[in-house]
């Protein structure tokens, strides 16, 4: 008799209300709770099946209600008003475990709270560009990667609501023309990515410009292993308005055995500078020099580990 007001709790009804583990299956504690499945799974100690022979405990009764209710915490600040049993207490039948299993399948990217931002992990990285005397277009590309220790603790990461910002900005390096000043300017269009998440991304942090690609579409999930256009801006800046910059993200593919994206997801900052006479923008300057230093770093938001223990470990960040 499946589990139902009147009846008796059986194993199998605790069972399906479990699931097994690794497991993409839907409305099951595990997939969400334990190592899941792709965008499911925070990593959690399994809460194990019984044999179909025995008598369901007071003990895992209130393994399946706890779990289930530091999920329902995590994703909305609510447990699901489900409370533990003690050993000889009565447990009465409540549908609201069935309806809290469902909304946790369904939440399972939702985090109501999250840990302090780590500020620049890894430190911050700076990359000069300096060319003398040139009239060729030239374009500088510049890379951040943050990686992780595994596949799933990469998942798990962003499975639990972990967020990576990604900053990149540009100041003189011992020149003063009007070519790095407009490099400088249209890094400062570009400015970042205020938040990359499981499924989506804020979009830039930058202003001004012209903006030509703002994907906040985008996250973990949405990599592949060829750079995917974030940001792209066009130059105002008179005489340079054919320059260009742009953002993109990659991840180095599935590395594990759970629908994951990579270890590795790498921001490439891109700017392109045309020089010459003439040019479609206008007149531009001939031979002028630049010197600019590229300044990149990763801010990093863990998920909150009240409702969750830390599966997913520490990110290290370092130049592409």
């Amino acid at each position: 008799m499946a589990y139902s007001s009147g009846g008796l709790i059986a194993a199998t009804d605790y069972n399906t209300f479990v699931g097994t583990n690794p497991s993409a299956v839907s409305n099951t504690l595990n997939t969400v709770w334990a190592t899941g499945n792709g965008q499911y799974g925070y990593g959690q100690t399994t809460v194990a099946q019984i044999s179909s022979t025995n008598t369901v405990t007071a003990a895992q009764w209130s393994s399946l209600i706890n779990s289930m209710n530091s999920i329902r915490v995590h994703q909305t600040g609510t447990g699901s008003g489900v409370l533990a049993v003690t050993a000889g207490a009565t447990i009465t039948y409540t549908a609201a475990i069935a309806t809290s299993l469902a909304s946790a399948y369904t939440s399972a990217l939702t985090a109501a709270t999250r840990s302090a931002v780590s500020t620049a992990v890894g430190g911050t990285f700076t990359t000069a560009w300096t060319n003398v005397s040139t009239s060729a277009t030239l374009a500088r590309s510049i890379g951040l990667k943050a990686t992780f220790a595994s596949a799933d603790q990469a998942r798990y990461f962003f499975n639990a609501g972990g967020q990576l910002k990604y900053n990149v900005s540009a100041a003189q390096n011992a020149s003063t023309t009007a070519r790095t000043n407009e490099i400088i300017a249209l890094t400062g269009t570009l400015g970042g990515i205020a938040t990359f998440a499981s499924t989506t991304s804020g979009g830039r942090t930058g202003t001004g410009g012209t903006l030509g690609t703002n994907n906040t579409a985008i996250g973990y999930y949405g990599t592949t292993t060829a750079n995917v256009a974030l940001v792209a801006t066009t130059s105002t800046t008179a005489n340079y308005t054919s320059d260009t910059g742009s953002i993109f993200v990659l991840a180095n593919g599935v590395q594990g055995a759970n629908a994951d994206k990579g270890t590795v997801v790498t921001f490439w900052t891109n700017v392109s500078s045309l020089s010459g006479t003439n040019g479609p923008g206008g007149t531009y300057s001939f031979d002028d020099a630049i010197g600019v230093n590229f300044t990149q770093t990763i801010d990093v938001t863990y998920p909150e580990v009240t409702n969750l223990a830390n599966s997913w470990g520490t990110i290290t960040v370092a130049l592409a």
